[in-house]
């Protein structure tokens, strides 16, 4: 029965008035907007069969003002049973949940906001570099507070919080992800004497449940945090020049929860830099900067902390340190499109009980300017490396260039970078590499345009094998009136590291993580969109897309599919929608040994929008 009545409410209110404005109610003023769904949808899994009900829909968005927007506003969107069927959103579920933010004394001395989110059985991503993403579902919250106390002459305090959580399942998969991430902040800042000093606390702690897709038999569990602690302090200088200095003091603690590593890592890490910089002519500025760590190992793994790895200590905590001392000179001639940059750099290392220095120099000019009637510009960086406790020389590379022309109706435009034998950020390794870009469109007409585009990158550590990392794409678009198509393919490869987020590339040279620990993977994905408008009030869109994959871990392999099938049409009467829509996901992973899960929807239903008050 209750089914019934919200269908026939949904009815109602379609064929109701329109009522527009705002209530006002002294100083406050409030505006509510939203749009209210009924309609037929059936859901079914090759898991559970199918389900097929009469339901509602609708999302709102209530906001407001008292007195002024500086001093005190809200909004509030609430949202039930919304999908890419029957709304805008890009859940391939039934979501619902709400979106809300409050900002309070914006115009004062006491600046403060309040946002809160939560979402109920929404869709996300579990990403693989270069490649369609798996697709997930699961809740999602999040709460965050910022405040400020900005009094005239005393010193600038701001104040963050922020508590995080997603949990989640990837279709195909027996298992369960999730990450809870809570952070505080305190800073301040003051200027005194000519002097800016700003310093500050920050606090941050995650918890990561990585689900078994690609790296063993049990689920990887981690505990981290960190307590940093930091102060600097600048100044002016003649010659339009600047000093700043900063020092930063972090601690940092994870634990290992499984039966592969039961393993606790806490360190800490002292880091101080500081900058010198002047112009004492036109186009010329010349500076110097350093940078001091006493533990090289424990800056590395904060590496792989923050972006999420769950990873054993890199090293068993030997002692380390990285120290950088460099001198820098830029000169632009604008008359020439020319501009040069040099610098020197000394550097020294302990890592893995060895140590190291080398010295580097540096010099590179860029030229920009128009060429043959297009837009053209060009780099080129020359580089020398010595080693100085292994007598060892090498000689980098960088190099780039941009073209962009018009002719008539075409449009073309490509670029080239290349680099070789750059220092990594352990000066015992180097890094090659290079990238590509290339696009040509053709206007047809006013409003027709039709265009095809390639990209593609490719690093690697030099001489160590299996370090690569490639990626290449290509696409083509052609919008018409009434009708636009558009494709691509793409290839990935490489090494990476697994989060609770998906894989990550590996942000640190491969020697370094232990090899059990990277995730080589490889893979295919091509996808096709269709849309078009053949009349007033009528919309039309469906795609196709598909990625097969690879990826092989030091316990396991797994061939991994992902297929996406979506289609809409949506036909507007004034202020009513009439919509139709199927979905159909199929995800799969041969790790499991079961057959991949097929996730289908398909919804008709009527819908309008109001402008309450």
């Amino acid at each position: 029965m209750s089914k019934n009545v919200a269908i026939l409410a949904a009815f109602l209110l379609a064929l109701a008035p329109n009522t527009w404005g705002q209530v006002k109610s002294g100083e406050a003023s409030v505006n509510l907007s939203g749009s209210i769904a009924a309609g037929y949808s059936d859901d079914y899994t090759n898991l559970s069969g199918s389900d097929h009900s009469i339901e509602g829909a609708g999302s709102a968005d209530l906001s407001g003002i008292y007195y002024n927007p500086n001093f005190f506003s809200f909004d509030v969107q609430p949202f039930y049973n919304q999908s890419r069927l029957n709304s805008n959103f890009q859940s391939i579920t039934s979501s619902s949940g709400v979106n809300a933010t409050t900002r309070i004394f914006s115009g004062s001395e006491f600046p403060g906001s309040i946002s809160y989110s939560q979402t109920f059985n929404g869709s996300g991503n579990f990403g693989i570099p270069g490649l369609a993403n798996y697709t997930t579902h699961g809740d999602t919250s999040n709460l965050a507070v910022n405040w400020g106390i900005h009094l005239h002459n005393l010193p600038s305090l701001n104040f963050s919080f922020s508590d995080g959580d997603s949990e989640y399942s990837v279709y195909g998969l027996n298992s369960q992800g999730r990450l809870h991430s809570l952070t505080f902040s305190a800073t301040a800042a003051y200027t005194i004497a000519g002097f800016s000093l700003n310093g500050g606390y920050l606090h941050d702690a995650t918890r990561t449940v990585t689900p078994v897709i690609l790296a063993g038999e049990v689920a990887q569990k981690s505990n981290s945090g960190a307590n940093s602690f930091f102060i600097g302090i600048g100044h002016k200088l003649p010659w339009h020049g600047n000093f700043a200095a900063n020092a930063t003091r972090e601690g940092l603690n994870t634990t290992l929860d499984d039966t592969t590593y039961n393993d606790k890592y806490d360190t800490t890490l002292d880091t101080l830099t500081s900058s010198l910089s002047f112009t004492p002519r036109e186009h010329l500025n010349v500076g110097a900067t350093t940078y001091y760590t006493d533990n090289l190992e424990g800056s590395l793994y904060n590496t792989l902390v923050t972006a999420g790895v769950i990873a054993p200590p890199i090293t068993g905590q030997q002692g380390s340190h990285d120290l950088g001392l460099t001198g820098y000179a830029n000169y632009d001639m604008p008359a020439e499109h020319l501009h040069f940059n040099a610098y020197a750099e000394r550097q020294q290392q302990s890592f893995l009980g060895l140590s190291f220095a080398s010295d580097s120099y540096n010099g590179t000019a860029d030229y920009s300017n128009t060429l043959l009637g297009g837009q053209f510009n060009g780099v080129l960086g020359l580089t020398r490396t010595s080693v100085s406790t292994t007598n060892e020389s090498t000689l980098g590379l960088n190099t780039m260039v941009n073209y962009t022309h018009q002719i008539q109706r075409w449009t073309v435009a490509g670029g080239f970078a290349y680099s070789q034998a750059n220092q990594t950020v352990l000066i015992a390794y180097t890094s090659s590499g290079y990238s590509y870009s290339g696009s040509l469109g053709r206007r047809i007409g006013r409003r027709s345009y039709w265009g095809v585009y390639t990209s593609g990158a490719r690093s690697l550590l030099t001489d160590e094998p299996g370090s690569a990392d490639s990626s290449h794409s290509y696409s083509t678009s052609l919008s018409v009136p009434h009708f636009s198509i558009n494709g691509a393919y793409s290839t990935s490869s490489g090494n990476a590291l697994l989060t609770s987020t998906g894989l990550v590339s590996n942000p640190i040279p491969l020697p370094v993580v232990n090899p059990a620990d990277v995730v080589l993977y490889n893979g295919k994905s091509y996808s096709l969109g269709v849309g078009s408008s053949p009349l007033r009030g009528l919309t039309l869109t469906a795609s196709y897309a598909r990625a097969l994959s690879g990826t092989d871990s030091n316990s396991t392999s797994s061939n991994n599919k992902n297929e996406n099938l979506y289609f809409m049409m949506v036909y507007q009467f004034r202020k009513v929608f009439f919509e139709t829509g199927y979905s159909r996901l199929v995800q799969g992973f041969s790790i499991t040994g079961t057959p991949p899960t097929l996730q289908g929807s398909f919804f008709v239903g009527v819908s309008r929008y109001f402008n309450f008050f």
